[in-house]
C-alpha cells in the first residue's frame, strides 16, 4: 500500500512538472512572438507612433543606402572598383594606434570646447556642454583601457640601451613602462578591482601624470642631442644629405609635439593652469602631428 501510494505522487509530481514547462514554453514562445519581435521598442519590428520614430529607425539603413549609393556612383564615374581612399581611411583606423591618436584629438577638441563654454557661458553651444563632458571622459577611459601591454616593445628597447651604455635612452624607457604600469594600476583603482588606503584614483593619477612629464623633458633632450649629432655627421660626411635632413625635420617635429605636450602636462597635473582652450588647442595639434605619422606608415 505505501508503495503504491509513493508510485501514485511520483506520476503526479512528474504531470504537473511537465504540464508547468508545458505553459512555460508556451508563454515564452508568446513572448518572443510579441515583446522581441514586434510592437515594444526593442522588438526587431517596433511600432511607428510618429515620423520622428521612423526617422531614427531608419538612421542606419539610410546611412548604409547613402554609401552604397556614393560607391556605386564612384565606379561608374572611374569605372573601377579600387578606392584610394578608402583603402587609406581603412589602413588608418584599423591601426589601434591611429584610432587612439584620433580619439585623443576629438578628446582635446572637447576641452576646448569646454574651456571656450566657461568663458561664454551665454553661447548656444551650452545645451551641448554635458555631452561634450561626457564624451571628453568617456575616450579618456576608452583610449585607457587599449593600453594594456603597450609597455611590452619599450622593454626590449630598455635592455638595449642599457647594454649600449645610454642611460638617459633607458631612463627614458623606463619611466615610460612605469607610467604605463601605474595607469593599468589607476584603472583597476578607478574599477574599484583594487583599493589603496593612502591614494584615491585622482590622486594616483595625477602623481602618475607629473612622472610622464619627466619623460617629455628627457625626450626632448635626447632629440636635441640627435639632431646635433646628424650636423656633426654631415660636418664630417660628403654624402647625400637629404636623408640626414629628413630625419632633423622628424626630430624637430617630435621637440615641437613634447613642447605642447609638456605644458598640457602642467595644467592637467595643476602644477600651473592655463587656458582650457589653449590646453586644448595644444593637444589637437599635437595629436595631428602623431596621427599625421600614423599615415606614413
Amino acid at each position: 500500500g505505501t508503495l503504491s501510494s509513493s508510485g501514485a505522487s511520483s506520476t503526479v509530481f512528474a504531470v504537473v512538472v511537465a504540464q508547468t514547462a508545458k505553459t512555460s514554453v508556451a508563454a515564452a514562445g508568446s513572448s518572443l512572438r510579441t515583446a522581441h519581435a514586434v510592437g515594444r521598442n526593442e522588438a526587431l519590428l517596433p511600432l511607428v507612433r510618429n515620423k520622428g520614430r521612423l526617422a531614427q529607425l531608419t538612421l542606419g539603413p539610410s546611412v548604409m543606402l547613402l554609401l552604397v549609393a556614393m560607391e556605386c556612383l564612384k565606379n561608374r564615374l572611374t569605372s573601377s572598383n579600387t578606392n584610394q581612399v578608402y583603402e587609406d581611411t581603412w589602413n588608418f583606423v584599423s591601426k589601434a594606434e591611429s584610432r587612439d591618436k584620433f580619439g585623443r584629438l576629438v578628446q582635446c577638441a572637447c576641452r576646448c570646447l569646454q574651456g571656450y563654454l566657461a568663458v561664454v557661458p551665454t553661447s548656444s553651444l551650452m545645451v551641448w556642454k554635458p555631452a561634450i563632458c561626457e564624451i571628453q571622459s568617456r575616450l579618456a577611459w576608452a583610449r585607457r583601457t587599449t593600453r594594456w601591454g603597450k609597455a611590452m616593445p619599450h622593454l626590449a628597447k630598455l635592455v638595449k640601451s642599457l647594454e649600449a651604455g645610454d642611460y638617459v635612452e633607458a631612463l627614458t624607457s623606463a619611466i615610460l613602462i612605469i607610467f604605463l604600469i601605474q595607469d593599468h594600476i589607476y584603472w583597476l583603482l578607478k574599477v574599484k578591482a583594487l583599493k589603496f588606503h593612502s591614494y584615491t584614483p585622482w590622486q594616483w593619477h595625477r602623481r602618475n601624470l607629473r612622472l610622464i612629464t619627466i619623460n617629455y623633458v628627457l625626450s626632448f633632450c635626447l632629440s636635441a642631442r640627435k639632431i646635433k649629432r646628424i650636423r656633426d655627421y654631415q660636418a664630417q660626411s660628403d654624402d647625400e644629405m637629404v636623408q640626414t635632413e629628413n630625419d632633423i625635420w622628424e626630430h624637430k617635429k617630435r621637440m615641437f609635439r613634447l613642447l605642447l605636450t609638456f605644458v598640457q602636462m602642467l595644467h592637467v597635473t595643476q602644477l600651473k593652469e592655463f587656458d582650457d582652450r589653449c590646453i586644448g588647442l595644444m593637444g589637437i595639434a599635437s595629436s595631428l602631428l602623431d596621427a599625421c605619422k600614423q599615415l606614413a606608415y
